[in-house]
């Protein structure tokens, strides 16, 4: 038995199992991405056909040099009086069929969070940067 042929065969074995397990990470991890992409482009393309209206708006109010770093809004009547302080987003339960049920729907999907105050009545969410991203991007 030759140690040199016994050496070579060890190390092109070797070089042959770390190849192919990189290259099989490599492929696996790109088709998991793009696994990953097709379902996030599906959820939000299911996601603006259940909710166009409040979607665009909420679009419509990110977009807007004002507003563009705004990430905290509330769930209002046109009818209540609430004392606010400074500019704020805010969406109302006349403009929008059942907006509660869509931002619990929201909330359960993290696209936003309740952040509501202990003791208070009014209902204040925030959006999660990926979401904000997602309606700052749409066309």
């Amino acid at each position: 038995m030759d140690y040199m042929s016994v050496t070579v065969g060890f190390l092109v074995g070797t070089a042959t199992g770390a190849a192919g397990t990189y290259f099989g990470n490599k492929y696996t991890d790109i088709r998991k991405s793009k696994e990953k992409k097709r379902a996030e482009e599906s959820f939000y393309k299911k996601l603006w056909s259940e909710h166009p209206t409040l979607l665009s708006e909420m679009k419509a109010d990110l977009t807007n040099s004002e507003s563009s770093y705004h990430r905290e809004f509330f769930a209002l009547s046109k009818r209540s009086m609430v004392n606010i302080k400074g500019q704020h987003l805010s969406y109302y339960f006349e403009e929008h069929d059942s907006l509660e049920q869509q931002l619990i729907a929201f909330v359960g999907k993290g696209l936003i969070v309740d952040v509501t105050e202990f003791g208070k009545n009014l209902s204040k969410y925030q959006f999660t940067d990926t979401f904000v991203d997602h309606l700052k991007s749409v066309n």
